[in-house]
């Protein structure tokens, strides 16, 4: 908004003001989401005094007593009361995510845009604090674990997925990766060559396919990606003789070409308002893989076991890279990956499970993602590591 002032009027008319007239008055962009917070601060702070009002019954007797007020009780619980039963609190942190990315771009602490809809997961980015014992300990927890499959005959292979911000680094368009990441993954792979751990290189595959290899909103692969990893794990089995003998047959077939809305986005809190109130999604004719067994049918029409096995994140569990891979395999492969379970839990999980006693493959795949690879290692996961990889640890 502009208020007028005519600089040919007389002093003290309405259009020429005063001596002290007002000075011209704009709402500028920048402005914007002050003006959407103050809103939602005061819609908040009305919400929330509605429900104090008329929910404070709600709140446990013994966490409004003078004792309960002291030691802070009582703030804890009106904390949860404001969280879980405010009726706007979802749909104000909504407008407020809305009014920031459209007003400046944000999309958060965890999520970066690049060039166009090209965003990043500042996970990549993170220099931890002792980022390079950290790698040493990921190193020599990963041997370790070899060392137990080696003594149960199972080969391992690690297959390291390379960050996002490495492969798409054109696309970055003033998101900083620091340069001393640039080593970062060369150095697992060669700290794991040296320790007598077989790795298979991601990257220079990945590189080599040309085109895009991630989701533009996503953190993860896309299928170009994902099938280029595969092949290159599929080549390092059949080069070392480790690939499955067992036979199966595929089906390949396309799904109707959809938007698919990427977990940057999720993570950006716009996942649930639609286009054009959040970057645009992928666009992807996502390809459906179907399996049928082959020749290896047992008695009683049971099927064995696969021979191969893959363990690690989200990554296996996305864009079809394990029936990629079994694909390019010509045979059955279990996938034992997880999400939201960080480098080892689905090791952890799978070499635990009764079907790992009675079955164990012949080969595991673990992919481990570039960007964890520094963060900081579990105590947890180190005990985990010694236990199964001591001496007399039970086979």
């Amino acid at each position: 908004m502009t208020v007028e002032i005519d600089p040919l009027a007389p002093p003290g008319s309405p259009a020429g003001g005063s001596s002290t007239g007002a000075m011209p008055l704009r709402i500028r962009p920048s402005m914007l989401p002050g003006v959407a917070l103050l809103a939602i601060l005061l819609i908040g702070l009305g919400s929330s005094l509605y429900t104090l009002g008329f929910r404070r019954g709600d709140i446990p007797t013994q966490d409004t007593s003078v004792a309960a007020v002291a030691d802070g009780k009582a703030a804890a619980a009106v904390s949860r009361l404001l969280q879980h039963a405010n009726p706007l609190e979802d749909p104000l942190v909504t407008v407020d995510r809305v009014t920031a990315w459209l007003a400046t771009g944000d999309l958060g602490a965890r999520v970066r845009r690049g060039c166009g809809n090209w965003l990043y997961l500042t996970d990549e980015l993170t220099l931890y604090p002792d980022r390079l014992a950290n790698a040493a300990k990921r190193v020599a927890l990963v041997e370790r674990v070899a060392a137990y499959l080696k003594g149960r005959n199972i080969r391992l292979l690690v297959a390291p997925v390379p960050d996002k911000s490495r492969i798409e680094a054109a696309n970055l368009c003033g998101v900083d990766r620091p340069a001393a990441l640039k080593t970062r993954l060369g150095a697992f792979e060669e700290g794991l060559t040296g320790a007598g751990v077989a790795v298979v290189d991601l990257e220079r595959p990945m590189r080599a396919a040309g085109g895009e290899a991630y989701y533009r909103t996503d953190t993860h692969w896309n299928e170009h990606g994902a099938k280029a990893a595969a092949d290159a794990v599929a080549a390092v089995l059949k080069e070392d003789g480790t690939a499955p003998t067992q036979n199966a047959t595929f089906h390949v077939t396309s799904e109707p070409r959809r938007e698919r809305v990427g977990d940057l986005i999720r993570l950006a809190g716009l996942d649930h308002v639609p286009y054009p109130l959040r970057p645009h999604g992928d666009d992807e004719a996502a390809s459906a893989i179907e399996q049928s067994a082959g020749g290896n049918v047992g008695l009683l029409d049971e099927t064995p076991a696969p021979e191969l096995a893959v363990v690690g994140t989200s990554f296996s569990r996305r864009a079809n890279f394990v029936p990629f891979l079994a694909l390019a395999l010509g045979a059955s492969v279990e996938n034992r990956a997880e999400d939201d379970g960080g480098v080892t839990k689905a090791a952890i999980d799978y070499f635990a499970a009764s079907a790992f006693a009675k079955a164990p493959p012949r080969t595991i795949v673990w992919e481990i993602p570039e960007r964890m690879i520094e963060e900081p290692v579990a105590a947890s996961d180190i005990g985990w590591a010694a236990q199964i990889g001591a001496p007399n640890a039970p086979k």
